[in-house]
């Protein structure tokens, strides 16, 4: 239990749970909510994933802002991780930059 309450304490924790949390809504939404409305009539689906996602979508930008604030960015990687969100597996690409970030902040570098 402490290392959940440790992990969110870190603002790149915070932002690459949040990262998996939206990256997993948006393809949900693009994978299958989106075709089953169209292809089998379906709508609900959408009308439940859909608000999800937007919340999802919210979490993810207050997590970028909480850590770009912080300084110590590039330009590259502010675009590279607010465009991530964007895309369909793109914050599950980005998460391994992260996770070098991450593991570069823990040993002090």
């Amino acid at each position: 239990m402490e290392t959940i309450r440790q992990a969110l304490a870190n603002p790149l924790s915070r932002l690459r749970l949040a990262g998996l949390f939206e990256g997993s809504t948006l393809l949900l939404l693009v994978l299958v909510a989106v075709p089953m409305k169209h292809l089998a009539g379906y709508p609900a689906i959408v009308s439940a994933s859909g608000p999800v996602h937007g919340l999802a979508f919210v979490l993810y930008v207050v997590c970028l802002v909480d850590n770009f604030s912080g300084g110590g960015w590039s330009p590259k990687e502010m675009l590279r991780t607010g465009l991530a969100c964007l895309v369909p597996f793109g914050t599950f690409i980005n998460d391994r930059y992260l996770a070098v970030r991450a593991a570069n902040q823990a040993a002090g570098l």
